[in-house]
């Protein structure tokens, strides 16, 4: 059904910019945690991180499991909001 496959890709979509607002260069936040907040798998949640890699933003996972977004990437973000 293409309206259930547009609502999951908006979801999706949502979910993406929701995380990406979230992270910067000092945030605590874990996979396990977001996954309890979007009530999704972990594993959804990884597939998002890694989607957002791939836009190269510098984001990273410290050595507790945390993930952070390197400050290039938090100031290429700052950026996008104020154009």
């Amino acid at each position: 059904n293409k309206m259930a496959q547009y609502t999951i890709q908006q979801e999706r979509l949502c979910r993406l910019f929701n995380i990406l607002g979230q992270l910067s260069p000092h945030s605590q936040l874990t996979v396990k945690e977001l996954a309890v907040e979007y009530e999704v798998d972990e594993r959804t949640i990884q597939r998002d991180i890694e989607v957002l890699e791939r836009a190269e933003l510098g984001i990273f996972s410290d050595e507790e499991n945390r993930l952070k977004m390197g400050r290039n990437g938090y100031r290429k973000i700052q950026s996008w909001m104020t154009a």
